[in-house]
């Protein structure tokens, strides 16, 4: 068992977290010096955090951003050393503040690195140009549009050595404990590791890490997209990656009415996604509840020995901005209430989708639109898709009710999950609760999670409609979570019931 089993990340941008302008013009005029820097304000903060339950802190990258190149106030994915602090957020001193702090408090640390690409000013730009992909032009080469970044080359060997030192500096940034062993953050969010020149450095990274850390458990959670390249990254000694198959379900198959409510609708372009495939033809024959069983169970036979592998799900994130702005309220609630009660799993928070966020925070821009925002189904069936909000602040809902409803939404499912060991440590095996509807038209999710005699059984409507359980047998006992009325989950609902089986 590892502290990884019962994490919960919680997501911080640190130009969002401690923005810091005025909200009104009063404000402005009240306003006083304020020299605590976006570490410091993190630092003092981390008790607040802590109430909310998460266990993971998993910083956008802290590193100096890129100058040259640059797109609007700098993208932090564009690192120009990695091994120093961006002097926005504060000083490398702030930084192991930060850290023991959080260690004392309970909390695990990781950072986002790019190991795909640095800026193209990065201090390895000057010192070891050999380090990167050129074009035929001899111009430093990058991905996509990704024209603020230059492509490392990992058939370089002196990059390699210089990557793992990289990793080692900040594992290893506290100094040695007592015992000799070094001391640090606890891994790393590994921006599009799939994406690397050669994959095979992964091996011989994730092997000699291990090596040098052998006394502590380390997450190395690689950004990938697609089954097949997240098995690939395992293969190689990785031990996370996203789950990208549960957001691509709420991107293709959900979204708003004229009213904000979640919808199913299938997306016109969901069939160019050839990842997506297998997902698209379990929906259009066992709807919704189809799409996401069969997400399950791309991962379960793999995982079924359980080898030390994890999933991290979600409906929020950096790059795809906020499920309570595209998907609606109705499918954030759904499918955050199945990621945190499935198998293999670290779930997911962006700062402030506990307090029902709608906007992007920034990378790119300080205000701007972006193109994560809903797909709108119109009244007359017509679809249009709207743009997304990047901001630098933060847009929460709109009332203090609404906010600490989110928030004890959250808090509830994160304390459900730490606090039942058959919802991080146990057997996962799908049920049939008999949903009493057409095949194409099911939208619950039923399986069971076993541990040494203790079952917890779930059930999650994953619809907008109410949902009449055939065979509800399982769920007659005093629930852990939600409840059923008449055999009947409510729309975007859920039911969980703990049985302790008799010898």
């Amino acid at each position: 068992m590892s502290w990884i089993d019962e994490a919960v990340i919680y997501q911080i941008n640190l130009r969002s977290l401690a923005a810091r302008e005025p909200r009104n013009a009063i404000e402005a005029a009240q306003e006083a010096a304020d020299g605590e820097s976006p570490l410091a304000y993190l630092t003092r903060s981390l008790p607040t955090i802590s109430v909310l339950g998460a266990t993971v802190l998993y910083l956008v990258p802290p590193y100096p951003i890129g100058v040259l190149g640059r797109k609007g106030i700098g993208s932090p994915y564009s690192s120009r050393d990695f091994q120093a602090i961006e002097p926005e957020y504060g000083s490398i001193h702030e930084m192991k503040t930060l850290v023991s702090r959080a260690h004392a408090l309970g909390f695990k640390v990781i950072f986002d690195i790019t190991p795909n690409h640095t800026s193209r000013d990065h201090v390895w730009t000057e010192s070891n140009p050999e380090f990167y992909v050129h074009d035929a032009d001899g111009e430093l080469f990058y991905d996509f549009d990704w024209s603020d970044v230059a492509k490392l080359d990992y058939h370089n060997p002196g990059l390699c050595e210089a990557m793992i030192g990289v990793f080692d500096f900040w594992l290893s940034i506290l100094g040695n404990d007592e015992e000799g062993n070094p001391q640090g953050i606890d891994g790393f969010r590994l921006d599009m590791a799939h994406m690397i020149s050669d994959l095979d450095f992964w091996n011989g990274a994730m092997a000699e890490l291990r090596k040098r850390h052998g006394s502590r458990s380390l997450l190395f959670l690689a950004e990938s997209y697609g089954t097949e390249n997240n098995m690939g990254l395992f293969r190689r000694g990785i031990n996370a990656a996203y789950d990208d198959d549960f957001y691509k379900i709420c991107h293709y198959l959900y979204a708003v009415d004229g009213q904000g409510k979640s919808t199913i609708c299938e997306s016109g372009d969901a069939a160019h996604n050839g990842d997506f495939a297998d997902k698209l033809e379990a929906f259009r024959a066992y709807g919704i509840s189809g799409a996401f069983r069969e997400a399950l169970a791309n991962y379960e036979e793999p995982f079924a020995e359980g080898h030390g592998l994890w999933l991290a799900r979600y409906t929020d994130n950096h790059d795809e901005g906020r499920g309570l702005h595209r998907f609606g309220a109705g499918a954030v609630r759904a499918v955050n209430q199945l990621i945190f009660l499935s198998s293999h799993c670290i779930p997911f928070l962006l700062t402030g989708q506990e307090f029902g966020a709608l906007n992007r925070p920034s990378i790119h821009e300080r205000m701007g639109i972006c193109d994560k925002g809903p797909r709108v189904v119109g009244d007359a069936g017509n679809v249009e898709t709207f743009p997304g909000v990047e901001f630098e602040g933060n847009l929460f809902a709109r009332d203090r009710d609404a906010r600490m409803m989110w928030y004890r939404f959250y808090q509830t499912l994160i304390h459900l999950r730490c606090h039942s060991p058959e919802l991080t440590y146990g057997a996962f095996a799908h049920m049939d609760v008999g949903e009493d509807c057409p095949p194409e038209g099911r939208t619950v999710v039923a399986f069971e999670r076993r541990i040494a005699g203790s079952v917890v059984y779930c059930a999650i409507n994953l619809g907008p409609e109410p949902r009449r359980l055939t065979t509800p047998e399982h769920f007659l006992a005093s629930p852990l979570y939600g409840k059923l009325v008449d055999d009947t989950l409510e729309p975007f609902g859920a039911i969980v019931v703990r049985v302790v089986e008799r010898k």
